[in-house]
């Protein structure tokens, strides 16, 4: 009986220590958790404050936006510039030169459309200046529907009130030449500037007959162009003969004065091309320069 008894405490005994064990185990766990719980929300307020940190202020994000459109402006900006640089470069450079039978110095367009008589041209043409020793071509235009086009040789001639035989405006070109050459004096007040005229023909012994003809009235269709003095006392000066002469191996006819002075030179360089001036230097400089374009390569 003692025995039975002693068996079942033993067994009690057993069970109630299991239980207490398997509660302060389960005590034990739930401490544990609850530590981990509290690690854990311990550890996850760390990583925000760091996140927060990291951010940075209302003020700091404000002023962080800011800087960024100004970034993204000054970048569009530098863009725009980078492009309109870069457009004005590739931009076709237009030249003001216009190609003529010979190279000159300088140029100047004098504007015709207004112009109805040939004192208001040839005032405009003795007011243009030039420089000792160097040519100045005048390009003749006239506005066509608000666009400038040069003054062909008919037109040119018409403007200054030739009688120049119309056999002889037939065998011309529309193109011509009108240009200023400046001779150097002895000293300063000595340079006088030089009209001369250029003109293409289409066909020689037409263009050298007519010229023939057109002596007798050369003289009084050009001499205000070409300043040249004229007065009642010489106005017989219109009834000379033209003389022949060579220069720069050319042969050219010239109009002398009273006194033996030259009153105005023409000459034929090639079997396109005419010169007209009143001054010697003249003709040999543009003969020159003639010679010269007309023997480089085309």
């Amino acid at each position: 009986m003692d025995e039975n008894n002693t068996q079942t405490k033993d067994k009690d005994i057993k069970v109630l220590r299991t239980y207490t064990s398997d509660m302060a185990d389960a005590i034990r766990n739930n401490e544990m958790s609850v530590i981990k719980i509290a690690l854990a929300e311990k550890e996850k307020r760390e990583q925000e404050n760091i996140y927060r940190k990291a951010e940075g202020t209302n003020f700091s994000k404000i002023l962080l936006v800011i800087g960024g459109i100004i970034f993204i402006g000054a970048a569009i900006f530098g863009s725009y510039l980078l492009f309109k640089n870069k457009k004005v470069e590739t931009i076709p450079q237009t030249s003001t030169t216009i190609d003529t039978f010979i190279s000159y110095d300088a140029n100047s367009k004098i504007d015709t459309t207004n112009i109805t008589s040939s004192s208001e041209l040839i005032s405009l043409i003795q007011k243009e200046q030039t420089t000792p020793n160097l040519i100045k071509a005048l390009f003749l235009t006239k506005n066509i529907n608000g666009i400038p086009e040069l003054l062909t040789t008919k037109n040119f001639l018409s403007l200054v009130q030739t009688t120049a035989p119309d056999a002889l405006i037939r065998s011309l070109s529309d193109k011509y030449l009108l240009g200023k050459y400046s001779i150097t004096g002895i000293s300063n007040s000595d340079n006088k500037s030089s009209v001369f005229l250029v003109f293409e023909t289409t066909n020689y012994s037409q263009a050298y007959a007519s010229m023939l003809d057109w002596e007798k009235t050369m003289l009084k269709d050009l001499f205000v162009l070409f300043d040249i003095n004229i007065t009642e006392s010489n106005s017989s000066l219109f009834n000379k003969q033209w003389k022949d002469i060579i220069i720069n191996n050319k042969d050219a006819r010239v109009l002398y004065g009273e006194n033996g002075e030259d009153l105005l030179y023409y000459v034929f360089v090639d079997k396109n091309h005419f010169i007209i001036t009143n001054n010697i230097d003249t003709l040999k400089e543009v003969t020159s320069r003639l010679i010269t374009k007309n023997a480089q390569p085309q």
